[in-house]
């Protein structure tokens, strides 16, 4: 009997983990395709990132709720359990990712960047597929449940505040000769940070990895509090 309810269990824990499979996917396609389109000014893409944000929230409802049903019929235990909380944890930093994809989408404009500001267009998109790799190498520490693996993806937000404290720096030097220009400076501090942000939030999915193999949940990266 015991048996057939851990077999039951385990069925239902790979639907959960696929649909947390299939919402990491989507974040991560939705930065990779927004941050084309703002290098591009590809206006179109732009509009499919922000439409793929509806789908990211609804399987974040879809994850939790099946997180907490299991949670309540199934009565987990040991590593189910762990692994029923951090997923329920992790869409929600998921979630914002996909938030933050769509910010980037929002500015793409078919209008060009003048010669000036193309060096910080490439600079943000390199931020953004330095997330996109760090999710990707996140999902994949989660379907391994590898602790070292998660560790090792958030020391890689190192790299992404570097870029944010270079970034800054020389946004800080720039003098604008005209309102429109004060315009571009501000939002490009203001996509820094959204990248930035992400990095922090892939670095918040690492810390539950962590949590599903080892049972506790370090300070890595990320910011101390969840």
């Amino acid at each position: 009997m015991e048996s057939t309810k851990t077999s039951r269990l385990d069925e239902k824990m790979h639907f959960f983990q696929e649909m947390l499979v299939q919402m990491v996917n989507r974040v991560e396609e939705s930065i990779y395709q927004a941050q084309h389109a703002f290098r591009n000014h590809d206006v179109e893409l732009a509009r499919k990132v922000m439409e793929n944000d509806w789908f990211i929230d609804q399987l974040q409802e879809m994850i939790e709720n099946d997180g907490v049903r299991l949670l309540v019929s199934e009565t987990p235990y040991g590593h189910y359990m762990r692994h029923i909380i951090a997923g329920i944890k992790i869409v929600g930093s998921l979630e914002r990712m996909g938030d933050h994809a769509a910010h980037l989408a929002k500015m793409a404009s078919a209008e060009k960047e003048p010669e000036d500001f193309l060096p910080y267009v490439e600079r943000i998109s390199k931020m953004a597929l330095l997330g996109a790799t760090m999710t990707r190498l996140a999902v994949q520490a989660f379907i391994d449940v590898k602790s070292e693996k998660a560790m090792e993806v958030a020391r890689m937000d190192d790299q992404m505040d570097e870029l944010r404290d270079a970034m800054n720096r020389d946004l800080f030097s720039l003098k604008p000769k005209s309102e429109k220009e004060m315009e571009r400076i501000l939002n490009l501090f203001y996509l820094t940070k959204e990248m930035e942000r992400f990095g922090d939030h892939v670095t918040t999915i690492c810390r539950w990895i962590v949590y599903m193999e080892r049972g506790q949940k370090p300070h890595l990266n990320g910011p101390k509090r969840m």
